[in-house]
């Protein structure tokens, strides 16, 4: 097996991710370009990252694009996603999800609201991102507390590093999908004006109609004769972006205008409808019904990025990066706006990365710099169940890295400090400010037992304040059908946690395998309280929906992520690999909700008073179960195709969420959801000569058309997974 392909195939592996072994050239040049880990401050190849890291390379975002983030990125270990119908779905890592997993676009923010309830989409499109990384260990404390669960880093280039080659660059792509009519086209293209100016333009559009399943989705669906449909999953969306770079000989300074906006529905995400009275006078059968809840969004951003080569000297670059945007989006009922969401949002960073040094009988090199953030979250409707409030952070970092013979660590270091703030609670004389500070610390080392194998170990303490929706919520979501408590008397969150590492590669054969375990103090989560709404509480909504709160109790989390892959056959025109992975994630709190419920908090105002009930020990709601992948890959160089036939397998999930002692609430995350396994196939030809650059592509998801339920999903129950999907596909390079 050719040394500089195993560093594309191999070197990816043993860092985390055997995607980009998926996506084999397909000529004869036995050479690779070596990956580049850009969210590494010291910009190191993705063989001299210890730990932690999975890189997804352009070839496989364009295989595995889906609409959303969550479901372009489910596929890699230990990723899932929370799939609240086509159009929002974010990433959960090891069980990890909301505001514990950063989602950023080029290192900054990506300044949306999809950390406040998973009906809400991810502002990022992925249609021309160029790298995709997934980071965890101690490389994402440089992103805050609020990464304590790993990070997501899209790169899109929309603020142009390089002059492209001939001074003209460009791609074009469309494709079309059978299950929902989903028609996406897009493309993106650099232009230098004359030595120092780069120009960068994208544009990406996607629309679809309601998606199939094989089967009823519920059974109030099965009740009203609607089978192979999810009603109301239909999506639309727009994204475009603009910018202009100046390249210098040392460095370069660049910025970008982005718009997006568009249009989704939220299966099954129905207000209650009140039964028609046949005696009501004519006034009242004129009203309109409510309908179904969309979602219209859009967003407005713009980004500065800056970086300067001193070369030599303690300090070898400095970087700036700004991003600064408006987000909203109202939800409707029916034809009828019910509530507005709108999130402000600005945030900046400066780093400096030191040139190596010689220490002892090492080298050592690092990073240290500051971010700064503020955030002004705002809900206004009947149905608003965020008061509004504002959060400001700021955090001081430092990451170090020394090597000496056949050792490599790395140590990280974060001071935080947040604020939140609301002055529209319904207690405590309506205001509320409190400032946190938090330190979180890693530690990351991995030996060199030989040239091709490596045993690592990770720790990390880190600590996370309570955030706005965790804090003030107090009212009914619709999108959710639920009511949802937030607790001001919420901890801070500490997490421990140890993570062990091996890799190696003999031969053609290359193994990887990671096993964590995080301990927690004062985890908080939400979970359904055993009580339902009664009509008369404090605050508008539907009688009888169940009541959740966030509850705060101490958690474990383990689990582990196996991968190998093999190359059978490499005779020059073909190749023949088979690759599989394996992942579990298991977490349980340890203890009952007795301090950190609704029990003991604002009994004058709540539904529940002080009856509640805690919720006891056990299993944690929506957690992943074990998940195997596995696949064979055919490379024909002749004929510049690449095949490749998978097998998905998600295990049943019966380790679901615990509810109060003697409670009936039946909900999302308390329900088990059964095994699947999907057959999936990818197919990539350049069939003209003379015109590799033209390529097409089919892809064949859940071939046999199983029925399938999330069970990361809120609407595991109502909004199953996608039936069988062909998708058709054109690409065009310039």
């Amino acid at each position: 097996m050719d040394m500089t392909r195993k560093l594309s195939a191999g070197s990816l592996l043993l860092a985390g991710s055997i995607a980009a072994a998926h996506a084999q050239d397909t000529d004869n040049d036995t050479s690779i370009d070596e990956v580049i880990v850009r969210s590494s401050p010291l910009r190191s190849s993705i063989s001299e990252v210890v730990l932690g890291t999975s890189v997804i390379r352009r070839e496989e975002i364009i295989r595995t694009l889906d609409g959303t983030i969550g479901e372009t990125l489910a596929g890699q270990p230990g990723v899932s996603a929370t799939f609240f119908g086509p159009g929002a779905s974010r990433p959960i890592i090891r069980g990890l999800g909301a505001d514990r997993i950063r989602i950023l676009t080029n290192d900054i923010s990506s300044f949306d609201v999809s950390t406040a309830s998973q009906d809400h989409l991810v502002a990022t499109e992925m249609g021309n991102a160029e790298q995709v990384e997934i980071l965890r260990g101690a490389a994402t404390l440089r992103y805050g507390q609020n990464a304590v669960g790993g990070v997501v880093n899209v790169f899109d280039d929309r603020i142009p590093t390089s002059r492209p080659e001939g001074g003209f660059e460009a791609e074009a792509f469309a494709s079309h999908s059978t299950n929902d009519d989903r028609d996406t086209i897009g493309g993106h293209a650099d232009v230098s004006l004359g030595n120092d100016w780069v120009f960068h333009f994208d544009i990406t559009d996607r629309e679809s109609t309601d998606y199939e399943i094989p089967g009823f989705a519920s059974e109030e669906a099965e009740e009203e004769g609607v089978k192979d449909l999810v009603e109301n999953s239909a999506s639309q969306a727009t994204s475009t972006a603009a910018g202009l770079s100046w390249l210098g000989d040392k460095g370069y300074i660049g910025f970008s205008v982005g718009f997006q906006e568009g249009k989704y529905g939220l299966p099954g995400g129905k207000k209650e409808e009140e039964e028609e009275d046949p005696l009501a006078p004519p006034a009242a059968e004129e009203e309109e019904e409510e309908g179904p809840i969309k979602i219209d969004f859009e967003q407005v951003r713009f980004d500065v990025d800056a970086e300067y080569n001193f070369d030599d000297g303690f300090i070898k670059a400095a970087k700036f990066r700004f991003g600064l945007a408006d987000y909203e989006h109202t939800e409707f009922a029916g034809d009828e706006p019910e509530t507005l969401f709108t999130n402000d949002e600005w945030e900046l960073r400066a780093e400096a990365i030191l040139n190596e040094f010689d220490f002892g009988n090492g080298v050592a090199t690092g990073t240290f710099g500051l971010s700064i953030a503020d955030r002004e979250f705002e809900a206004d409707g009947e149905e608003a169940f965020v008061p509004l409030n504002e959060v400001f952070r700021w955090g001081v970092f430092g990451l170090g890295r020394y090597t000496v013979d056949n050792f490599i660590w790395e140590g990280s270091l974060r001071i935080d400090s947040q604020e939140n703030e609301t002055s529209n609670l319904s207690f405590e004389g309506g205001n509320y400010s409190e400032t946190e500070t938090t330190f979180s610390a890693a530690l990351t080392g991995i030996y060199q037992i030989s040239d091709s194998s490596s045993v690592g170990i990770n720790l990390a303490r880190s600590e996370r304040a309570p955030t706005g929706e965790e804090l003030f919520s107090n009212g009914f979501h619709p999108a959710t059908s639920t009511v949802e408590i937030g607790d001001v008397n919420l901890d801070t969150e500490v997490a421990n946690s140890i993570e062990l590492s091996y890799k190696t590669s003999v031969g053609n054969f290359d193994f990887g395998a990671n096993v964590f375990f995080i301990d927690y103090a004062d985890f908080i989560f939400l979970s359904p309280t055993g009580d339902f709404f009664e009509e008369g509480d404090p605050f508008p909504a539907p009688e009888g929906l169940p009541v959740f709160a966030y509850q705060q109790a101490d958690a474990e989390f383990w689990g582990f992520e196996i991968e190998a892959d093999y190359l059978a056959v490499d005779n020059g025109d073909l190749r023949v690999t088979f690759d599989g992975q394996i992942d579990l994630t298991r977490a349980e709190s340890t203890e009952s909700t007795t301090f950190g419920g609704i029990d003991n908090v604002r009994s004058e105002f709540t539904p529940l008073g002080g009856s509640a009930t805690a919720v006891p020990a056990g299993d944690l709601p929506f957690i992943p179960p074990m998940r195997f992948l596995g696949g064979v890959n055919f490379d024909y160089a002749p004929w510049n195709s690449s095949l490749r036939l998978e097998v998905q397998h998600v295990a049943e999930q019966d380790r679901v969420g615990q509810t109060p002692e003697g409670s009936e609430v039946d909900v999302a995350g308390t329900v088990p959801t059964d095994s699947y396994t999907f057959w999936n196939l990818y197919l990539t030809t350049a069939p003209i000569p003379n015109a590799e650059n033209v390529s097409f592509s089919l892809r064949v998801r859940n071939l046999g058309d199983e029925f399938a339920r999330s069970p990361t999903s809120f609407l595991a129950q109502s909004a199953p997974l996608p039936g069988r999907d062909i998708r058709f596909g054109v690409n065009v390079k310039f």
